[in-house]
């Protein structure tokens, strides 16, 4: 226990084990788990069409846009209004609706334009568009087995199969973590990018136009 020596044991201590990399992620979402959840949703006696409605929406809106269902949660009617008004069709999330308090751009696909326009028809502007917390419950009472993952299929899973998709696609570069927000918060995302809402809407058609779901 001699001072001396101890101080000198950390030099003479036995190299750490490196840990194994595992595989990148552990859930992998494929199509296939999407249109289960949808499937079982339509089958589901106990929904009214409008909870049916909803929660169609919301799932294909995380599963092309890759947001988090927090910033869905938060989004309105009149944000989707306007978003629906331009051509291209991009809905902007405003800064305080986003975790990284980023305000960025969503191109709205056109697979969940019909469903977006049955959910908003007749609603006030301020009111919110998706319940969140009504899916989730749906998904803890009906639990949705996925084809490639042990588990069973979240809301959150929804965006990992946004980015996974993008990698199978090809929809790599930064218009994919914008609008994601993802990634986003070196001094060249703060200091020296910019994004058109026309520009990204363009990027993300080329390769997810041909994506159909549900």
């Amino acid at each position: 226990m001699d001072s001396k020596i101890l101080s000198y044991h950390s030099i003479f201590e036995k190299p750490k084990n490196r840990h194994p990399i595992k595989l990148l992620t552990s859930r992998i979402i494929v199509q296939e788990d999407i249109q289960k959840a949808l499937g079982e949703i339509e089958n589901d006696s106990v929904l009214s069409d409008a909870k049916k409605l909803n929660y169609r929406s919301l799932i294909l809106f995380l599963s092309y846009s890759g947001q988090r269902t927090i910033t869905a949660s938060r989004l309105t009617v009149n944000q989707f209004k306007m978003a629906l008004e331009q051509n291209p069709p991009v809905l902007t999330v405003n800064a305080e609706q986003d975790k990284i308090r980023m305000a960025h751009y969503v191109p709205l696909h056109p697979v969940i334009i019909p469903l977006i326009e049955k959910e908003i028809d007749g609603k006030t502007d301020t009111d919110l568009v998706f319940d969140y917390l009504g899916l989730q419950r749906w998904f803890k009472h009906h639990p949705i087995t996925m084809k490639h993952t042990a588990g069973n299929l979240q809301q959150r899973d929804l965006r990992k199969f946004f980015e996974q998709k993008s990698d199978e696609l090809g929809f790599i570069d930064a218009n994919k973590n914008f609008i994601m927000s993802h990634g986003t918060c070196s001094i060249s995302w703060t200091s020296y990018k910019q994004f058109l809402p026309e520009n990204v809407y363009k990027r993300y058609i080329e390769h997810w136009r041909d994506v159909k779901i549900g």
